[in-house]
């Protein structure tokens, strides 16, 4: 490779969406990528596979010798990590950072380093994937169809006949244990669809859009299986309350496929058109979650250079959705966008 290529770090680099990340940027030739971990064997055999370079990371020691962070351009982190050391560390050395989470408290730390990346002249950029990320470029779109939005509602079909990496999975069992039947309501993810069972999720992407100054935004979750029915989603809650039996659920689910490998967005902002009250829609079709988070995180990495911003931003603030429709399309990803009055039926 040549030595003027621009050196991305990957942290958790061998875990599920790590490598897929890592690998769709290997293939570009555009860039040079080492995969990092606290688990120096996973990170050297997965490397291995990936054609690419390893290193040792301890995201809450990241400074500790060897450094690997010392030669990077551009560090992404697939991790939820448990303070901003990674992201303290990576800013103050003047390269850009680049995180996948959805949980909003790890959002919310970095953010904080807003001050510091502008000190140093660089960038990071959070709300990269699918959810959040895609979520929040529909929801921008919607919104700036509208000329008075008052309410939007995200909605995140996965399916279960997907992979989902074993910390994906805990997440979002952990997620929830906290639903009550009474929050379970029907969403129509495609036009002429039928509706699925959804229920309120923690996803970040609602947190951070309110904090920039959106009305009431809701995020929902559906699960593509024949199985899931709102009965099944009462039991899944239940069940998820229970430390031990959430454990062998994730060792089930990671061993089972019970549906497709689906993944679907549906973002509905509703407010005003001139006088008269209006709903855009706009629905995503598309598969395989992880590799479409990994195909955003790549994307983003590569366009960090036309950005033109500094501090900490959100996806949604550096682009608008039509500048990934084509990778997008490549992907095979099918976008339907429904201006209407509110009392219009789908």
């Amino acid at each position: 490779m040549e030595s003027g290529m621009k050196h991305i770090v990957i942290a958790g680099g061998y875990g599920h969406v790590g490598q897929k990340i890592a690998r769709r940027l290997a293939h570009t030739g555009a860039v040079r990528v080492t995969i990092a971990g606290r688990d120096a064997d996973k990170a050297q055999r997965a490397a291995s596979r990936l054609g690419v370079g390893w290193a040792r990371l301890d995201v809450t020691a990241p400074e500790a010798r060897p450094d690997p962070l010392a030669a990077a351009d551009i560090v992404i982190c697939c991790l939820d990590t448990p303070t901003d050391a990674l992201a303290r560390a990576t800013l103050a050395r003047g390269a850009a950072y680049v995180d996948i989470t959805a949980t909003d408290a790890v959002i919310r730390r970095i953010e904080a380093l807003d001050g510091l990346a502008r000190e140093h002249g660089t960038l990071a950029v959070l709300s990269v994937g699918l959810a959040p990320g895609l979520t929040n470029l529909l929801a921008r779109q919607a919104v700036e169809a509208i000329s008075q939005a008052d309410a939007v509602r995200i909605g995140i079909l996965l399916g279960l006949g997907d992979a989902h990496g074993p910390a994906a999975l805990d997440w979002s069992l952990r997620s929830f244990a906290s639903v009550d039947p009474g929050d379970i309501s029907p969403m129509r993810f495609q036009p002429g669809g039928r509706p699925l069972p959804t229920v309120p999720f923690d996803f970040s992407d609602q947190h951070t859009l309110m904090r920039r100054g959106y009305r009431a935004v809701e995020t929902r979750l559906a699960l593509g299986s024949p199985l899931v029915t709102p009965w099944t989603l009462g039991l899944l809650s239940r069940l998820s309350r229970n430390a031990g039996v959430r454990r062998a659920l994730v060792r089930l689910l990671g061993l089972l496929r019970i549906g497709d490998d689906r993944a679907a967005l549906l973002v509905e902002a509703s407010g005003q058109i001139g006088e008269g009250p209006a709903r855009c829609s706009i629905a995503l079709d598309g598969r395989r979650e992880a590799d479409i988070t990994a195909m955003m995180a790549a994307e983003v990495a590569l366009r960090l250079d036309t950005a033109g911003a500094q501090g900490v931003r959100h996806i949604d603030e550096l682009w608008r959705l039509g500048e990934f429709e084509e990778a997008l399309s490549a992907e095979g990803i099918a976008l339907h966008t429904e201006l209407a009055s509110t009392g219009s039926k789908d």
